[in-house]
């Protein structure tokens, strides 16, 4: 392969030989070593250029790398890197020397760069390994204009890399002010609610379907016939999602009906967050416009009815099969104002000892203790404060005092006559005669009562017996709702 000098031109600077860098730099050694093997002295001036220029390239890749020429060689890559790191040569030299050496030796043609058929435009410019052939000088012009790169906009939205504006201490106390006044309007008024017409009940569904996603809550709200805040309450009760959020902004709304029983269920043990709803009853202004709450069938603490016993309206209370025992009752006596129902039925911690908190409450005209540990003892306690006051009062008794007051006929006489008496306050005037034979007919019948023994003995007897007579027939009249105080002395 005959090697040549690189040629310049002048109207294309970047114009690249059609040759690669690392064939004509092979040409170049191949021609070093022949002539270091003729050693002869008397060479063209063009010769002596080629072997002080390859003698300068071998001197600089020995002192680069140790590695042979040859492998050098093969890679383009690494001759033109190691290519930079030489000396610089008298570069006018060789363009002289070109010049001269270009009338003896005849260069090669130019290649010419392909045009299209179609269309030719003075913008395109020449091949890669291409000379150009300039047919108008005035396209191939260049021109130079810097310009600064920006990697980034002017005026970013939002960057992570891009550290945000500290605002002035003054600023920054303001908003502080502004986030905690509007936290505390939150926590004494709670948050706004809108109104129950439809631009009023769209942000408030758009909010809990965004507190409860996935479950398709705001078509399930917008297909209910009647929608309002109670409707969406009860449907929220029914599918058990009041959680404390939802409730936190219905709380100032005027619902004034809240089940609890599908939201706050214990679901084997999996609902571990439904005892905190209690702490939204207790912030201020909460539930003012409840009538009835239901926590049939939950777990409730005697201490979680702190909570609620400050309900202003609250009428109807259902707390049966809730788990409370005695403390839990006494706790409802703040609601003594308004209460008018209650149910505390299947919780058998609740005995007697809850009598006198149930007598407190005295607006009930309804209570249901049906499955407590509440016997006759507390019944005819509580009978008698409601006979004594003129209450009137449907109740729903334990069943096993319920069949007591059906079988009372078989506890004493029901109704004696003269010479028997009914009053147990003159049995201390009685003889001990007079005595035997009023216990007598009561053993008549039941068996169980005895007529025998001293007369302190039976006059004991036949007053325990005559006053269970009379507290039995006003529990009685309590359950029949009936106008006759019956067993009156």
């Amino acid at each position: 392969m005959n090697s040549t000098l690189p040629t310049i031109d002048e109207k294309n600077p970047l114009y690249c030989p059609a040759i690669t860098a690392s064939k004509y730099l092979s040409s170049l050694r191949r021609q070093n070593k022949r002539r270091k093997s003729t050693r002869q002295e008397n060479q063209p001036p063009k010769d002596r250029l080629i072997s002080s220029f390859a003698r300068v390239l071998d001197k600089a890749l020995q002192e680069d790398d140790d590695e042979s020429l040859g492998e050098l060689s093969q890679s383009e890559h690494k001759s033109v890197a190691t290519s930079s790191t030489l000396p610089a040569w008298n570069l006018s030299t060789s363009f002289e020397h070109r010049s001269t050496a270009a009338k003896k030796v005849p260069l090669r043609a130019p290649l010419k760069r392909k045009r299209s058929r179609s269309s030719f435009s003075d913008l395109d410019g020449s091949a890669k390994h291409m000379r150009s052939i300039s047919i108008q000088e005035s396209s191939f012009e260049i021109s130079v204009r810097h310009e600064r790169l920006q990697f980034f906009l002017p005026k970013p939205q939002y960057s992570p890399f891009v550290l945000p504006k500290k605002p002035s201490p003054k600023a920054t106390l303001v908003e502080e002010l502004k986030a905690k006044i509007t936290s505390l309007e939150d926590e004494l008024y709670g948050p706004p609610v809108g109104t129950e017409s439809p631009r009023g009940l769209k942000p408030l569904i758009d909010r809990f379907d965004s507190l409860m996603p996935g479950i398709s809550l705001r078509e399930r709200l917008s297909k209910l016939p009647d929608l309002s805040h109670q409707a969406i309450t009860d449907f929220l009760g029914e599918n058990g999602l009041l959680n404390v959020r939802v409730l936190t902004f219905l709380r100032t709304s005027e619902i004034w009906r809240l089940v609890m029983t599908d939201s706050m269920s214990d679901e084997d043990g999996l609902n571990l967050s439904g005892k905190e709803v209690f702490s939204v009853f207790s912030k201020p202004h909460s539930f003012l416009f409840l009538t009835e709450l239901s926590f049939s069938g939950t777990r409730v603490q005697d201490a979680d009815i702190v909570h609620i016993h400050h309900l202003p309206r609250l009428v109807t209370l259902l707390l049966n099969n809730t788990g409370i025992g005695n403390e839990g009752v006494f706790n409802l006596v703040a609601l003594k104002r308004s209460l008018l129902q209650l149910s505390i039925a299947t919780n058998p911690h609740i005995d007697d000892d809850a009598i006198p908190a149930l007598v407190l409450l005295s607006k009930l005209f309804f209570l249901t203790i049906l499955d407590t540990s509440i016997d006759m003892p507390g019944i005819r306690r509580l009978a008698k404060t409601i006979y004594d006051e003129r209450r009137i009062i449907d109740i729903e008794i334990p069943s096993e005092c319920d069949r007591y007051i059906d079988n009372i006929a078989h506890q004493y006489l029901l109704h004696p006559t003269p010479p028997l008496i009914e009053n147990p306050s003159i049995v201390p005037e009685l003889s001990v005669s007079a005595l035997k034979r009023n216990l007598a007919a009561h053993a008549a019948c039941n068996p169980a009562v005895v007529a025998a023994g001293t007369k302190p003995e039976l006059a004991l007897r036949l007053k325990t017996l005559l006053e269970t007579r009379k507290a039995d027939l006003l529990v009685r009249e309590m359950m029949s709702g009936g106008d006759e105080a019956a067993g009156r002395a």
